[in-house]
């Protein structure tokens, strides 16, 4: 139900006419009167009984007023009490994400998070997948977003979001114009790549490795150690390559990039928010919070390890 619908039934009912409802809403009449038809239509009763002078309860809009003035009381003391909750917790949030994460995905949440919780200071580092679970497991970071399960005891992983690695090439390459390539094709190309350690590489090899490909080296002209200069290669020329959706969505949509399916293909993986099987810290524990009730369907599963 929308609270604005209760907000509009209280104040009409208080002020005792429509006009004066208007008013105190900054609505017009006819608004109000919409408003005030739309919820007696869910709850399929009467509320009011409407003259040109005044508006009167109902036997039903008696009851009806009673619970809506308790409803928005009840939410108002539960918005006072997470505002308390929030100003609680405070101190210093390190978080460490590989490049996809870092760069795409975790600036979108920490600027929330911070409104939500000023207090808290939150700092990010970025790395490769295996750097990041280094340094959660050495204690350095509270958090890490990486985009590979790496089996490490006393570790636990919660699937965040979902993420495509596409097949990139420049405008100008022979098969930009292609409907799409096959596996055989890929054995052809000349490929830029992420360096080893990358979660990046490791989903893209593990799930060509799945389908029967694997790369052979004297065709990867470069190993590169980030993601933007792999887009910048490409872009360039230099070869072909697979990368996160999220990190070639800018120059694909700037015409730079051209993207061209694999037949009966789909590079899908998993991108990882990991921690220390341990109590959090308030604010590692707030963040996580935060993460999964940011969007629905970000926030799968917990697997441990260990």
């Amino acid at each position: 139900m929308n609270l604005n619908l209760l907000e509009t039934f209280i104040v009409t009912v208080e002020k005792g006419t429509l006009s004066a409802a208007a008013e105190e809403l900054h609505l017009t009449q006819p608004a109000v009167s919409k408003q005030l038809k739309a919820l007696e239509e869910l709850l399929g009763l009467r509320l009011l009984e409407r003259s040109s002078r005044e508006v009167k309860l109902t036997p039903g809009g008696h009851l009806f007023y009673r619970r809506a003035r308790e409803i928005l009381r009840l939410l108002e003391q539960t918005r006072r009490e997470l505002a308390e909750m929030a100003s609680l917790v405070r101190g210093k949030l390190i978080l460490g994400a590989s490049t996809i994460p870092g760069h795409y995905i975790l600036p979108r949440l920490i600027g929330p998070f911070k409104n939500k919780y000023p207090q808290v200071e939150v700092e990010l580092e970025i790395g490769d997948s295996e750097e990041i679970i280094h340094r959660l497991t050495g204690g350095d970071i509270d958090l890490g977003v990486v985009g590979v399960e790496e089996r490490k005891r006393g570790l636990l992983y919660q699937r965040l979001v979902e993420d495509e690695l596409i097949l990139i090439l420049p405008p100008g390459h022979p098969w930009s114009s292609r409907s799409c390539l096959t596996i055989q094709d890929l054995a052809e190309a000349l490929w830029v790549w992420r360096k080893e350690g990358s979660g990046t590489r490791r989903s893209a090899e593990e799930l060509l490795k799945a389908l029967g490909f694997t790369l052979r080296p004297e065709k990867i002209v470069a190993e590169l150690g980030s993601t933007e200069a792999v887009v910048n290669a490409v872009e360039a020329g230099l070869g072909i390559s697979l990368v996160s959706r999220w990190a070639a969505e800018k120059s694909l949509r700037l015409g730079r990039l051209v993207t061209v399916p694999i037949e009966g293909v789909q590079l899908k993986r998993y991108l990882y928010l990991v921690r220390r099987a341990r109590q959090l810290s308030p604010p590692a524990a707030a963040f996580v919070e935060f993460v999964e009730g940011w969007r629905p369907g970000w926030y799968y599963s917990n697997t441990q390890v260990g």
